[in-house]
């Protein structure tokens, strides 16, 4: 389907471009981070890009239902959001993984985190052609 390829497509791009915004920004990046995942509110546009990935993740759900189903499919729409919500759990939600998060300060410590996630985009991007 369609909109799993898309759904896909638009993860690693998106890892792709967070990646790349890390390693450029450095500690201007971790200004967004605090503000996303250090306080007791989130920003507006927390909450307005959660929204859109979570529709657009449930649009690709939908297709993904009522298609065929090949493997790097179910990686995409089982397996992927279920490590997401794991992460979330460790680090978003959790008041200690968010000090850790809160205490990257200098940009080297960005620049590894985003080179270390680009190979994720690739991944994303191979699966997302296959499903």
């Amino acid at each position: 389907m369609i909109a799993i390829k898309l759904f896909g497509f638009a993860l690693a791009a998106g890892i792709a471009l967070t990646s790349l915004a890390m390693m450029v920004w450095g500690e201007r990046w971790h200004k967004a981070e605090v503000a996303a995942y250090g306080g007791e509110r989130r920003p507006w546009w927390f909450y307005a890009l959660s929204a859109l990935i979570v529709g657009f993740y449930l649009l690709a759900l939908a297709g993904f239902l009522g298609g065929e189903k090949s493997w790097a499919g179910w990686v995409l729409m089982v397996f992927i959001p279920i490590a997401w919500l794991l992460k979330s759990i460790l680090l978003i939600f959790n008041p200690k993984g968010r000090t850790k998060v809160i205490a990257l300060s200098e940009g080297s410590d960005w620049t590894k985190i985003g080179l270390a996630r680009l190979p994720l985009a690739l991944i994303l991007a191979m699966l997302a052609a296959l499903a």
